[in-house]
């Protein structure tokens, strides 16, 4: 049986940020929410909601990409950046 590849792609605007699970190129769910400068607290709580929903561990989500038009020095995204190593590394020690 074939492993399944789990991942989340967060896309990042100026009016509001989406954290999508995929599967594939399968969408499993998604989440999102308006800027309001809490991009940290709300990708958290965003990535253990769309993890509970699918049953899943954090160590089953092989990839995090985050994209975006807005410059890298906006601070939601460093934030979202921020978010994506802490959570890959984190998960890199479950494995």
């Amino acid at each position: 049986m074939e492993d399944k590849k789990y991942f989340f792609a967060l896309q990042v605007t100026k009016k509001c940020s989406t954290l999508v699970l995929k599967c594939g190129e399968k969408i499993l769910g998604e989440k999102e929410w308006q800027e309001d400068r809490d991009m940290g607290r709300r990708l958290f709580q965003a990535i253990a909601l769309l993890l509970a929903a699918h049953h899943l561990h954090p160590e089953q989500v092989s990839d995090f990409t985050v994209n975006s038009e807005m410059p890298d020095n906006y601070t939601s995204m460093r934030i979202a950046e921020t978010v994506k190593k802490v959570y890959t590394f984190g998960v890199s020690i479950l494995r």
